[in-house]
């Protein structure tokens, strides 16, 4: 399935996934944190990302600041970060619509993460 995926580099891609766990872990380089974006999507972070001393993700912090998603006053996000679209109502994957959405009018998502990426540079 596609993603989105969003480096500590700055480098924002989309990339392709089997879905599986260990597919989603390495692409985030260890165990998963959720995070729920929008109701059309949510992202995948390393949980242990802060123990494990990684940089900084600026432009996945302000995509989760400018969303008001999983952040406390101060906080920041590490590592890499990886889209997908959300999953069915019973939390499986439902094929083709599980991609992440590159149609800029679905919620105004990739808009946002334009704008961010645009504000970053």
């Amino acid at each position: 399935m596609k993603a989105l995926l969003i480096t500590t580099s700055h480098i924002v891609e989309q990339i392709e996934v089997d879905g599986s766990l260990k597919a989603i872990q390495n692409a985030v380089g260890g165990m998963i944190e959720a995070l729920q974006m929008t109701p059309e999507v949510h992202a995948y972070i390393d949980e242990e990302g802060k123990l494990k001393e990684k940089e900084p993700n600026v432009l996945a912090t302000m995509l989760c600041k400018k969303l008001q998603v999983g952040l406390m006053t101060g906080d920041i996000i590490v590592g890499d970060m990886i889209l997908f679209g959300s999953l069915d109502e019973n939390g499986e994957t439902d094929g083709k619509e599980h991609d992440y959405p590159t149609n800029p009018l679905i919620c105004g998502f990739s808009k946002v993460v334009d704008d961010i990426i645009c504000q970053a540079f």
